[in-house]
């Protein structure tokens, strides 16, 4: 399609050499003519009446800036876009028509259509000081959304509302600024610590839902001669339900006095060995906890023998993250702790799968570690059956096992396999376990392990 083609599609009735003859247009408006305020009607270019018109029936002529607008849209528009320009060209140059403002506007530098895939650099647009209501633009005329005018526009619309944003937000900042507290909203701690008046060496443990009263708690002399009474009443008596009491009164009492010292660091070392002894890992965790924060503090104490237990117990939990987070922050003189290491050769041989190392660690565990490692030596000698079952076909002398197992004697052994549905074999081999068929039953035991709560658990 040549030039003079598109554009006679777009402009019926006009011709580029004015010589030449009006071309009937190609394109049927089925809109009703538009009327003037008097009555009269408006020539429309695009109506059935306006075919074969000359185009000086037209006021204004067409000027050149208009074809030229039309040339540069047809010359950045792509083939699949044309049918969609020709629409949008009708309709500028109808509104343009209509408003009488075809030499009022200023076709060189207006934005092509939006049905144009290609924008050219257009010449920058000089915003008018103040916008009249009388423009083209603004009078029924269908102005590109995309036009330089219309960008600028918004922008400046979206500066104003930023500036009014951030001022409100500035305001609204100011006054969420708290206002200066009520004395009385504060709490004075020097103030409102307690000291205790109570003289009763013993006192049952009571969980506390008022302010506590002075009277009814003890002071650090009469609590330093508690800890001396029970731990006298654990020797001769080892009740722990009676000790766990009297020792939670003892750190309830430290709490609201806020008593933080050496004191308190062997109140809590204390009641976790005895929580240690008696299995009671939920009371040995929360002392555990509280005693990491005291040693933190700088107080003395003993934190290595305290730091193996805590590697130990999350060994225990199958805690992996915390037990990373706690080599991650560890010394180098904490590692070469005799104590310490031992706990980390402990995680070593776990990891590496070395349970000939794990066993022999567990009967020289140091300290109270071997009470913390009862509690998953069981998981660790089920893991280790499965391997022996795998290693050793197709049987394993009863003796073997329990030295590998480390039980102290055969018949220990044989308890713990029976708890496992596994049964040594009849006759002549008594003595002796089908690894091949003990594994399942070795296998199945593990189920039991993949659960714990949390506070050490295994359910």
């Amino acid at each position: 399609m040549s030039l003079q083609d598109k554009n006679s599609r777009i402009l019926p009735g006009l011709s580029w050499r004015r010589s030449e003859q009006a071309q009937t247009p190609l394109y049927t408006s089925v809109k009703p003519p538009k009327k003037k305020k008097n009555g009269t009607k408006v020539a429309d270019p695009w109506s059935e009446e306006s075919k074969g018109l000359d185009p000086s029936a037209f006021s204004p002529e067409w000027p050149d800036s208009l074809k030229r607008f039309v040339e540069r849209s047809f010359s950045a528009c792509s083939v699949r876009a044309r049918d969609k320009l020709e629409i949008q060209l009708k309709q500028i140059i109808s509104s343009a028509s209509n408003n009488k403002k075809i030499n009022i506007i200023d076709w060189d530098n207006r934005p092509l259509p939006k049905a144009c895939d290609i924008i050219p650099k257009s010449k920058p647009v000089t915003l008018p000081a103040k916008r009249s209501s009388g423009s083209a633009e603004l009078n029924g005329s269908f102005e590109d959304f995309d036009s330089e005018e219309r960008k600028e526009r918004r922008l400046r619309r979206f500066q104003q509302e930023a500036e009014a944003a951030k001022k409100a937000a500035s305001e609204n900042a100011l006054t969420l600024l708290p206002a200066v507290p009520n004395k009385k909203d504060v709490v004075n701690w020097d103030a409102d610590t307690i000291v205790g008046t109570c003289t009763r060496l013993e006192k049952s443990y009571l969980r506390l839902t008022s302010a506590p009263d002075p009277s009814l708690v003890r002071p650090l002399p009469i609590l330093h001669k508690t800890l001396d009474l029970l731990k006298k009443r654990w020797v001769e008596e080892s009740n722990y339900t009676y000790i766990c009491n009297q020792f939670k009164s003892l750190r309830q009492d430290l709490t609201v006095q806020r008593i933080t010292n050496d004191f308190t660091v062997e109140v809590y070392e204390l009641h976790a060995r005895i929580a240690l002894e008696t299995n009671d890992l939920g009371e040995y965790n929360q002392c555990q906890t509280q005693l990491k924060q005291l040693y933190s503090m700088g107080l003395s104490g003993h934190p290595m023998e305290f730091l193996a237990y805590r590697i130990l117990y999350f060994l225990y939990t199958q805690n992996k993250a915390d037990i990373n987070t706690t080599l991650a922050t560890m010394s180098t003189e904490e590692k070469n702790d005799s104590v310490v290491k031992h706990a980390l050769d402990v995680r070593s041989a776990m990891a590496t799968g070395n349970y000939h190392a794990f066993f022999n660690l567990y009967a020289s565990a140091p300290n109270m570690g071997g009470y913390l490692i009862d509690n998953f030596i069981d998981r660790e000698r089920c893991i280790a059956l499965q391997k022996l079952c795998k290693a050793f076909r197709p049987r394993l002398s009863m003796a073997f096992i329990a030295k590998e197992l480390a039980f102290d004697t055969i018949e220990a052994c044989a308890e713990f396999l029976a708890s496992l549905a596994i049964s040594p074999s009849d006759g002549e081999q008594a003595q002796y376990i089908d690894m091949k068929l003990a594994y399942p039953y070795a296998a199945a035991a593990m189920k039991k392990y993949e659960k714990v709560d949390i506070k050490g658990q295994i359910y």
